[in-house]
């Protein structure tokens, strides 16, 4: 039987040591690099290419194998990111050349292929399948947990996900995702020359990575490629209209040069990959995956519903308590923007925030359920977070678990959040605790380090045998036990709640129908955003 639990977010130096002995892949030889974490070996097998370039005639195309090769490929390296606007620091090199992934495992794990196979942690990035990469430095929680981790870039933005339609069917849809399944299939034949087992893939994501994350749990092509997923605040429960997705897509063309052609693959293959970021609009998600193609045949909704869709898989899913704070400047940029002390939010201003992402239909029913009477003398801000967050995280997570499995069990946690009093804890608070950062980076507390180290102990346990160890003196029962969630916050180690669960459970088919689309923007990001970096290189 499946198991399916869910979790809420509230939330020694390495050193470079020498190469790794050589792994003969089915494309070609490959070598990586050793490194050392408490005295544990480590290698890292780093930009290894999983594909072709899609450059070219292959750019807007499907993922194709890359070409064999006999001498031996030193991959020490992270490969480019793919191509996106610069608005992470830490990403500076990308290339349309960067369908890489990356391989860490233990030095004895390694060693001992052939007697013992150990499980796989597939893990897909997030950033709104517009930013991102697949870099993980560091990584205590291999060395830790003998577990092998997979990280992998994919296309992104409009190189990944544009979509014309029935105006031009030689560009197909989901090419990110298309990419994604291309990675898992390179696993399934490879994983075993690094002690990793093919049977025993979990795959995992945060945001977008996490969207992902539920959109092959419902693919019919992603059948049987893993056997445990792990979502992070995302599902495919988010806004995903096709009507608008080609739409933006038609208006880049319009943007480009080649705006008066008529023939739109050629022309797009032709194009210079800095026109096309050029062109992309400031929105943090303008090109999102498409249901209805051979990936995603059918909507959600109807795969849960008759019943489209592979149930045997184990589940770890959940969210962050405050999961859209850091996006409500796209409410108002100045009211919320967390970087400057808040200021006090009225009644009546709460009621016209709530109006933008409510229609004018439903808005005394939502102004009621989230603000109670006018006399009510409350912290509106925190009120408005926590309806903003229930609509975009929060409840589409809760409903896709309710959806997957009869019954769910949850996890909730978090820790205190080192942006601002109001923030809380924000989307994507818990990947740096599951990969073990604190442990290796400044500025985290102790008890940082403390669930640091009890996160990487759950993920694993869950990507071992699909169990989870004792949080604290409580037994973390699984949704076909309890509708309920474990809170992963030191302070309230071992409890559980279910107020918000219900909440979804209750209300989100009347939110789904009622909710207005607010763009997510994000400062900084815009036509041209590459020419005004000048840090930012873009290989050609």
């Amino acid at each position: 039987m499946n198991v399916f639990i869910l979790f809420c977010l509230i939330f020694s130096p390495i050193h470079g040591l020498d190469l790794t002995p050589i792994v003969n892949l089915t494309t070609g030889p490959i070598q990586g690099k050793v490194i050392e974490y408490e005295s544990i070996g480590v290698y890292q097998f780093l930009g290894i290419p999983y594909a072709k370039p899609p450059v070219d005639i292959l750019r807007l195309q499907l993922p194709v194998k890359p070409d064999p090769w006999t001498e031996v490929k030193s991959v020490t390296d992270f490969g480019p990111a793919c191509l996106q606007p610069h608005i992470m620091p830490d990403i500076q090199i990308t290339s349309e050349d960067c369908l890489y992934l990356n391989v860490h495992v233990t030095e004895s794990t390694f060693n001992n292929s052939s007697e013992k196979l150990r499980p796989v942690l597939f893990w897909i990035h997030g950033g709104g399948f517009t930013i991102g990469s697949g870099v993980i430095e560091g990584i205590p929680l291999v060395p830790l947990h003998d577990v092998i981790i997979v990280s992998i870039n994919y296309r992104l933005n409009a190189f990944g996900f544009i979509h014309f339609g029935a105006d031009e069917p030689r560009i197909p849809s989901n090419i990110g995702f298309q990419d994604q399944l291309f990675a898992l299939k390179w696993v399934h034949e490879n994983i075993r020359k690094f002690g990793g087992d093919p049977n025993s893939v979990t795959i995992a994501g945060s945001s977008a990575g996490s969207v992902s994350v539920s959109a092959h749990l419902l693919s019919p092509l992603s059948k049987g490629l893993f056997k445990r997923a792990i979502l992070e605040s995302g599902t495919v429960f988010m806004d995903h209209n096709i009507d608008v997705l080609i739409r933006d897509s038609w208006k880049l063309y319009n943007k480009t040069s080649c705006s008066k052609s008529p023939n739109v693959l050629e022309c797009m293959q032709n194009l210079s990959a800095t026109e096309i970021l050029n062109s992309l609009d400031n929105k943090i998600i303008e090109f999102s995956f498409q249901v209805g193609d051979e990936f995603l045949p059918y909507e959600p909704s109807k795969a849960f519903a008759e019943g489209l869709f592979d149930n045997s898989v184990d589940v770890l899913l959940g969210v962050e308590k405050n999961d859209a704070s850091m996006f409500m400047m796209a409410i108002d940029p100045i009211v919320f923007n967390y970087l400057i002390p808040p200021k006090p939010i009225s009644y009546q201003e709460a009621t016209n925030y709530l109006k933008r992402f409510f229609d004018s239909e439903s808005a005394d029913y939502f102004r009621e359920l989230y603000f109670g009477p006018e006399t009510n003398n409350s912290d509106f801000r925190s009120h408005l977070e926590k309806a903003y967050s229930d609509l975009l995280f929060i409840c589409p997570a809760y409903v896709f678990g309710l959806e997957y499995a009869s019954s769910l069990g949850l996890v909730d946690y978090g820790t205190e959040s080192r942006i601002s009093n109001w923030i809380g804890t924000p989307h994507g608070a818990e990947a740096p605790y599951v990969f073990g950062y604190p442990l290796m980076k400044p500025g985290y507390s102790q008890k940082d380090i403390s669930l640091s180290r009890e996160m990487m102990k759950i993920w694993t346990a869950f990507a071992e045998n699909g169990e989870i160890p004792m949080v604290g003196e409580t037994r973390w029962k699984p949704f076909q036990e309890k509708m309920s969630a474990m809170i992963l916050n030191i302070d309230d180690w071992g409890k559980t709640e279910t107020e918000r669960i219900e909440f979804c459970h209750k209300e989100w088919a009347y939110i789904s129908k009622h909710y207005i689309n607010i763009p997510l923007y994000i400062p900084g990001f815009g036509p041209n955003v590459a020419a005004k970096n000048t840090n930012f290189r873009t290989q050609p």
